[in-house]
């Protein structure tokens, strides 16, 4: 015979399937707040009710959602959401230097054609004079002829020491390589702003410290490479070779702070960082600046051999026109041959590029120990994730990520040249 639950049971029964109801749509309720509020955090499966209500109704002091411990670096507001405006800024930034990177490779192919242009103009005005020189010492008992063949080698002569002077002076092989090279940086810049954009804000450097970093990189970057010729020119043969001005200088009357193993940072991490910066000072650094005023010294001499030798030739084919006896025709020719083999050497072979290039190599490992110098005087709180910098210096300088970056046995810290 069935037993008939009587009414109280069966309030029982219901009462504690109410409760267990409002239990779990206490958790789904919460669950999908946290989802909204997006502060989800790992949960223990072991009293998950009681836990739940616990995070529903309370709010714990060492949330993850307080400001002082995302360690945002400026790059967020108090939500952990990132600050648009920031972000806008920098795309701007980012923008303008992207367009001065094109403008800049334009510019480079234009001048490297007139490079080109400007060598094969004098190479062939050049030999055409030289070659009149030559015909006109083998005539003999015309004197219209030779005139004609003297003047005609006369006009050649001046008009390639024409512009071989304006090739000396304006250098369009260094030109063209000044435009790359901003090119390439100029383009660095754009990338160093987007990829920071996308890693985590708590690796980042202070927000002011980076916007005022690129500002500098940006306005350097204008300096250093200036697109008309005249009169914000760069010196073409100066006085003191120095390295390309790349960045900001860091202000070495601040005091270095150590590292206190925090955000990524420790002791032996800022000394390997002093010793590379010292390393570039003596060595890279020093090879590339001798590099550089050794190129510049040879390309100052066939600078001004080049012209003279075009110029003697034209004033030998003149003399020549009234002087027909002598042999000066001859001597018109062999300088005009000298000329040419001048002018291929400075501008054929790109004296004036590589002067550029190496002080560009100089200006790019100066700007290394600039920027490592500046990093170890800011408060580790507000610099670069360390391990990150420390990788970032690594491969500028073509190495692996070892700790030191390199042994004391090696004569040079970079080896990315």
């Amino acid at each position: 015979m069935d037993t008939i639950e009587s009414p109280k049971n069966i309030l029982c029964v219901d009462n504690e399937n109410f409760k267990f109801n409002l239990i779990i749509l206490t958790k789904h309720v919460s669950k999908l707040l946290r989802y909204l509020l997006q502060d989800i955090r790992p949960r223990d499966n072991n009293n998950w009710v009681e836990k739940e209500w616990n995070s529903f109704t309370q709010v714990a002091p060492s949330s993850p959602s307080s400001p002082s411990q995302r360690n945002t670096k400026g790059w967020t507001d108090r939500n952990g959401v990132e600050d648009s405006r920031v972000v806008a800024q920098l795309r701007n930034i980012a923008f303008a230097a992207e367009d001065r990177s094109e403008m800049h490779a334009i510019i480079g192919v234009q001048r490297d054609n007139w490079n080109k242009l400007c060598h094969m103009t004098v190479n062939m005005t050049t030999i055409a004079a030289a070659m009149l020189a030559a015909m006109n010492n083998g005539v003999a008992g015309s004197t219209s002829a030779s005139f004609g063949m003297s003047m005609a080698a006369f006009l050649l002569n001046g008009g390639a020491a024409g512009f071989m002077f304006l090739a000396s002076k304006f250098q369009p092989s260094q030109l063209a390589e000044e435009q790359r090279t901003a090119s390439r940086f100029f383009k660095m810049l754009a990338r160093d702003i987007e990829t920071t954009l996308l890693i985590d804000p708590r690796l980042r450097k202070a927000v002011h410290l980076y916007m005022n970093d690129v500002m500098d990189r940006l306005e350097a970057l204008d300096v250093a490479f200036p697109l008309p010729l005249k009169p914000n020119g760069l010196v073409k043969f100066p006085k003191e070779v120095v390295p390309s001005v790349l960045g900001s200088t860091a202000d070495l009357s601040e005091t270095e702070i150590l590292a206190n193993n925090t955000n990524g940072w420790s002791n032996a991490m800022v000394q390997d960082l002093k010793h590379t910066a010292e390393k570039l000072k003596e060595s890279d650094i020093k090879i590339y600046l001798g590099w550089a005023r050794n190129k510049e010294h040879d390309n100052k001499r066939l600078a001004m051999l080049a012209p003279v030798l075009a110029g003697s030739a034209a004033l030998l084919s003149l003399l020549g026109c009234c002087q027909p006896g002598i042999h000066l025709a001859a001597l018109a020719s062999a300088c005009s041959i000298a000329a040419v083999f001048g002018s291929s050497f400075s501008n054929g072979g790109q004296i004036g590029m590589i002067f550029e290039l190496y002080r560009n190599c100089a200006g790019y490992y100066e700007q290394m120990v600039q920027d490592i110098q500046s990093t170890i005087r800011v408060p580790v709180c507000q610099r670069e994730d360390g391990e990150l910098y420390h990788q970032k210096i690594a491969l500028k300088l073509g190495r692996r990520d070892n700790m030191p970056l390199f042994s004391s046995e090696e004569k040079t810290a970079g080896k990315l040249f």
